[in-house]
């Protein structure tokens, strides 16, 4: 008979990510921190270095993980991430304090920046990319668009969108994002005057596929509803530079614009385009880097 499951050695990425787990975490956050956790379990046992786990690993180890990383082409954002990954299960375990000591120089950690090089999406890629899809994948990309969802948002809107399609119809500006949310925050988002009909066309559309089945996006777990959209979208040449991140950035670029022709500055432009993506208030001049800059100064 075999051993119970709860007998069992637990594996590195287990043992990490249960430390990391000592304060909770996002759905999204828990799945980058599992990316990391698997990372450093396979760069530990080819490294030879036995049964690794938060209270007992090495600011050596550490850094050899950061090199492997650096020699693997990772960018310097995914790495300085990483790292804080494996520096929040050090806190679980009350190494915290060491965790801290130990800066990004220390380690190997390679400078980054936080000045995007995304643009927003090509009209011609995605006329054409409109033009080839079916219907509900026209919707999703539609979604997407029209109204800045996130990938996890646009997957799980089928349960807000009964009541945008009612709010909308009402003339009202603001639709409540509750589902797929990073950090499971709710926030109102933005539908100016001018973009409301194609919003609401773009809704519509995606009530009509639901209509015929339970989700919008069919599949049978999240992860796989999630490689369906991304398989479809870089099918239809939504990919690289044109990535669906591209449609949410040409979401952004309308917003700003409506707000600079309502008479605010650039700032408070920005500083309402981050609510309406889900960033509060506070993170203008990141939306900006980020969604905005290669666009209207072509870096």
């Amino acid at each position: 008979m075999s051993k119970p499951t709860s007998n069992r050695p637990k594996s590195i990425e287990a043992k990490f990510m249960a430390a990391a787990l000592h304060r909770g975490a996002a759905t999204l956050t828990r799945q980058k921190m599992h990316t990391t956790f698997l990372a450093f379990a396979a760069h530990a046992k080819l490294g030879r270095y036995g049964p690794v786990d938060p209270p007992a690993v090495t600011e050596k180890q550490l850094r050899n993980y950061v090199a492997s990383r650096i020699e693997a082409g990772i960018t310097p954002r995914t790495i300085q991430n990483e790292v804080s990954h494996l520096r929040r299960a050090l806190h679980g375990v009350g190494r915290g304090e060491w965790a801290d000591a130990l800066t990004n120089a220390q380690l190997g950690v390679p400078a980054g920046t936080r000045i995007g090089t995304g643009r927003v999406v090509s009209a011609a890629v995605l006329a054409q990319a409109l033009e080839r899809a079916a219907a509900d994948t026209r919707a999703w990309i539609q979604l997407e668009r029209c109204l800045g969802l996130r990938r996890e948002e646009m997957i799980e809107s089928h349960k807000s969108l009964k009541q945008w399609e009612a709010t909308l119809a009402r003339g009202q500006t603001f639709i409540t994002v509750r589902h797929g949310t990073k950090g499971g925050r709710t926030r109102d988002t933005c539908i100016p005057p001018p973009y409301r009909e194609r919003a609401l066309a773009a809704i519509r559309a995606a009530l009509e596929v639901v209509a015929g089945r339970r989700y919008l996006v069919d599949a049978p777990s999240d992860r796989a509803a999630k490689q369906q959209v991304h398989g479809r979208f870089a099918s239809l040449g939504l990919k690289g530079t044109d990535s669906g991140h591209s449609l949410r950035r040409a979401f952004c670029r309308d917003n700003y614009e409506h707000y600079l022709s309502e008479g605010h500055s650039q700032k408070e432009a920005l500083a309402l385009c981050s609510r309406d993506l889900g960033h509060g208030e506070g993170r203008g001049r990141w939306v900006w880097n980020n969604y905005l800059r290669a666009t209207y100064e072509q870096v």
